[in-house]
């Protein structure tokens, strides 16, 4: 019979949440936010500063952060069954 845990299986069934963030994790994005904080008005003096295509290529890079982007068609019809169901189930 195997000693130890099989692959995929853990002795602590609550384990830790899938996407939860590690130590390191929050350390890494904490140094990150304290970075950008102390900087922002370079960021800003600098984006300020380009011109013509330069502006407007940093500013789609930027955009795309901020704004989401489409669903795909295989998303789309995911949405749609899902909101279906909902509605059929609270009866809307």
């Amino acid at each position: 019979m195997a000693r130890g845990s099989q692959n995929g299986i853990s002795n602590n069934p609550a384990g830790k949440p899938s996407g939860a963030a590690t130590k390191l994790t929050l350390s890494i994005r904490e140094k990150i936010v304290e970075k950008v904080t102390e900087d922002i008005n370079g960021y800003f003096e600098k984006l300020n500063a380009l011109t013509g295509k330069d502006y407007v290529r940093c500013m789609t890079e930027l955009l795309k952060l901020v704004i989401p982007r489409p669903l795909n068609e295989e998303e789309s019809n995911a949405y749609n069954v899902n909101s279906e169901l909902i509605k059929r189930l609270f009866n809307k």
